[in-house]
């Protein structure tokens, strides 16, 4: 009989013991995983398919000599961008017209969701293309011949509001970057600029090359933006879709311009100052 019983207790401790170190496991792993509701940090950086960088959290990637697309803009912080984890695409508000970045951060609201804090993954992101729009919205006319004037006048407050200091003869003031320009005279009530350029010379811009031409008072920029080709207009992103003689046709209707991107992800948690603001 008291055999019996040791046997028994024997069990019942080993049970208790496996008990004891197995359940506290899963609950703190469920712990770890993101929710809906949580707020988070995320840090990226995400490719197009040919491999060139779209965007990036990361001021290291600006200096790197990795590809970068032309529609690539650089942070100037490292901060993580706040982003509140949601279940679902379907709990998302629609919305027209969103810059290319906000649409990323979007999208990652509700990829990050069920990650676990302070991991890591590569996401696939693709946005829908936009509805409702009027045809003049989704894909908008704009001109292929950029007009820049060869003389420019604004008084001093206006000089040094872009400067920060107050006009002398010689100095430089940079308005279009495919033209350099100088102050030829500083009167009491006028600053003078002009600007130089070459004619026959190729600049880049954001819609491809661009040829400089000149008539008596202005310089011309004749665009050569090829079909296809994705442009940035502040922060929309677009795909050239018609090119005429006088004019260029951007699809504005698809926040990536129908790209898929692969984003390299990493998620911690948000600064408590994010979540103080979430909060309010």
């Amino acid at each position: 009989m008291v055999y019996r019983f040791k046997i028994i207790f024997t069990l019942v401790f080993f049970l208790n013991v496996i008990f004891i170190l197995h359940c506290p496991v899963l609950p703190a792993a469920e712990t770890d995983l993101i929710k809906p509701g949580d707020k988070v940090g995320v840090q990226f950086t995400c490719r197009f398919k040919n491999g060139e960088i779209a965007s990036s959290t990361s001021t290291a990637v600006a200096g790197n000599t990795e590809p970068k697309s032309a529609i690539f803009l650089p942070r100037n912080i490292d901060d993580p961008v706040p982003v509140t984890a949601v279940e679902s695409s379907k709990d998302l508000q629609p919305h027209n017209f969103i810059a290319f970045e906000d649409e990323i951060i979007t999208q990652l609201s509700y990829s990050v969701t069920g990650m676990e804090m302070n991991g890591s993954g590569t996401i696939d992101l693709h946005a829908d293309r936009i509805t409702g729009l009027k045809p003049k919205e989704e894909f908008v006319q704009l001109a292929r011949v950029r007009v820049r004037p060869k003389e420019m006048r604004m008084t001093g407050a206006e000089f040094k509001a872009r400067t920060g200091k107050e006009a002398a003869v010689g100095d430089e003031l940079t308005v279009n970057p495919e033209f350099s320009g100088k102050v030829a005279s500083v009167s009491e009530n006028e600053v003078l600029i002009r600007f130089s350029g070459q004619p026959g010379s190729v600049v880049d811009t954001p819609f491809g090359k661009g040829t400089i031409r000149e008539d008596e008072k202005n310089y011309e920029i004749v665009l050569d933006a090829p079909v296809g080709k994705l442009v940035r207009t502040q922060g929309l992103v677009g795909r050239v879709s018609e090119v005429q003689d006088g004019s260029i046709v951007v699809d504005y209707g698809n926040p990536f311009g129908g790209e898929t991107l692969t984003c390299d992800v990493k998620v911690e948690p948000a600064p408590a100052a994010d979540v103080a603001r979430a909060k309010e």
